[in-house]
């Protein structure tokens, strides 16, 4: 259950702090106030992308913190699974910060993780649902998903996903060996071209910087002379002129004379002679640098032509050196694969006829697992529909026999009649937006009996809805808070009566700058939140008095 959420620097959330608390949480305020961005800060801690522009205005980073207690014990298991440690009193702590540069910050527990290892914790930390789930309901395509999560399919899934991926790659083998042979020996040939101009190139990761340092330093080596020669000069003597080091000597034994009087002028005159020695030592160093320092003409002739052939090089095969060298090896994989077909024909194509076999087996029980999934689907569905209040609505599950392809051997497709005595037709068709949003609630309320996550959110699940179909939709998100945490953002005066904690989301304007502010309400705040939300800007006393009978009535 999530019961802390820390917001900085998100958008117009400066900074909000959010305890949520066991049931139905609500989030109500005016249309832009705020709340997707808080659905935005929650998807973030769940590992989902992100981007720099979500950062506030003038900040250089954005951060997300939660709080997660009473972990259920799919969640403690994959943290051992994961190496994060696990707290004794169930707790989970997540944060994620979010930089200008686009680099991410994740930590679980205090322990550093990848965005990947989040986005595991979180499918079971939380769901969330909203427009993303209309827009699912509305492709075919995915359908079988709703129908896989009730079955709870995910094993026989990733068995038939397994098999086909096999099949796959022995149906490719198998078109590699079918091509004409012809092609292939050009392919062949070509491959060990490449491969050949590449490998006596001997490309080395970091060479062309290199190769650009040194250029470098050529153009500019009468500058590098200079300075060390001007530097040598200052250190040596000179026809009339003695140079620094002897003249440090010469100081140093001028010093060493006042010992006789002076005996702290003892150490100092030691103190000098070892720096004398220091910098002779340097002036050693600058001769020998001047001395093997060799600017050759020809030198920097052969580095401009190593530099323009890697250039052309990165041109063909890549960007970068490494991918140079990943682009030979892949070649080279190729070139084996074609040269080494050892299976004959005949041979791949016994293995591919029982391969699939293997293959439609697998299907099959997909198939079977799903078809038993969508009569209670139908069942089930039909039954929370006629209580919110779309009685007469006929729901059916649509199955057609496709070609094989990653998801099965079905085409499957949620069909609906809305009135009685009209024929069935897809979904996509038929529903206006509050069909379509009760619909959504009624399959999610019927799935979450297989959810196992402590949270669910519902981002406005009640749009397009009013009057009695939405307080039964708040019946069911208040149903649905006895398998779990619930936190549901509404612009619905019925859904906002049923709540256990309600929050408001404003947005300020001050000093011309754009502030949202998380508010949780007590009693009195939650009537005139509901009364806003009934009436607008002006609220009346009969409103009042409306939003009063209305929190009321939920609560008994």
């Amino acid at each position: 259950m999530l019961t802390n959420l820390r917001i900085e620097n998100i958008a117009i959330i400066e900074s909000a702090t959010i305890d949520f608390g066991n049931g139905l949480n609500v989030m109500s305020g005016e249309t832009g106030a705020g709340k997707s961005i808080i659905v935005d800060a929650i998807s973030a801690i769940l590992g989902e992308r992100t981007s720099k522009e979500l950062i506030r205005t003038g900040a250089e980073k954005a951060q997300v913190t939660a709080l997660f207690e009473d972990i259920t014990p799919n969640v403690t298991k994959l943290l051992y699974f994961l190496g994060i440690p696990v707290n004794d009193d169930k707790a989970l702590h997540i944060s994620r910060t979010i930089s200008l540069d686009g680099r991410n910050s994740c930590k679980v527990n205090g322990c550093a993780v990848t965005v990947t290892m989040l986005k595991q914790l979180g499918k079971e930390l939380i769901s969330i649902h909203g427009q993303h789930d209309s827009q699912n309901l509305l492709n075919p395509e995915c359908h079988y998903k709703y129908l896989d999560a009730l079955a709870d399919n995910e094993d026989l899934y990733n068995d038939y996903l397994e098999k086909y991926s096999a099949y796959s790659n022995l149906y490719k083998k198998f078109k590699a060996l079918s091509q004409n042979e012809e092609e292939k020996q050009r392919r062949i040939e070509f491959l060990q071209y490449e491969i050949n101009e590449i490998e006596s190139a001997g490309v080395r990761i970091g060479e062309y910087d290199e190769l650009c340092e040194k250029r470098e330093l050529f153009r500019n080596s009468e500058k590098v002379i200079g300075g060390l020669k001007d530097a040598l000069s200052i250190l040596t003597d000179g026809d009339e002129t003695t140079g620094v080091v002897n003249a440090m000597f010469d100081a140093s034994k001028s010093v060493e004379k006042s010992a006789a009087h002076y005996e702290p002028a003892l150490k100092l005159s030691q103190e000098m002679t070892e720096l004398t020695y220091q910098l002779e030592e340097k002036k050693n160093e600058i001769e020998k640098t001047l001395y093997e320092l060799s600017f050759d003409p020809e030198k920097l002739s052969e580095i401009e032509e190593r530099i323009s052939f890697l250039f052309k090089l990165k041109g063909k095969y890549g960007e970068s050196e490494e991918e140079i060298l990943e682009y030979l090896q892949n070649s080279k994989d190729e070139l084996e694969t074609l040269i080494n077909l050892n299976l004959s024909q005949d041979e791949i194509i016994a293995k591919l006829e029982k391969d699939k076999e293997i293959l439609l087996e697998a299907a099959d029980k997909l198939s079977l697992s799903r078809k038993h999934a969508a009569s209670e689907f139908e069942v089930h569905v039909k039954h929370e529909l006629t209580f919110l209040d779309m009685p007469n609505v006929e729901i059916s599950v649509n199955f057609e026999r496709t070609k094989l392809n990653t998801t099965g051997s079905d085409n499957i497709e949620f069909l609906i009649s809305p009135n009685p005595g009209e024929a069935l037709k897809p979904l996509a068709k038929i529903a206006s937006g509050g069909e379509l949003s009760r619909i959504m609630l009624a399959i999610q309320n019927v799935l979450s009996a297989n959810d196992n996550v402590g949270t669910m959110i519902f981002d406005e699940i009640d749009t397009g809805v009013s009057g009695s179909a939405a307080e039964k939709i708040a019946k069911v998100l208040k149903s649905v808070c006895t398998k779990g945490q619930v936190i549901c953002i509404t612009h619905s005066a019925q859904v906002a009566s049923y709540a256990d904690n309600h929050f408001v989301v404003e947005k300020k304007v001050q000093n011309e700058k754009t502030y949202t502010y998380v508010t949780p309400l007590d009693r009195d705040g939650r009537i005139n939140e509901v009364a806003r939300i009934i009436g607008g800007v002006n609220i009346t006393e009969l409103q009042i008095k409306s939003a009063t009978e209305m929190i009321d009535s939920a609560c008994i």
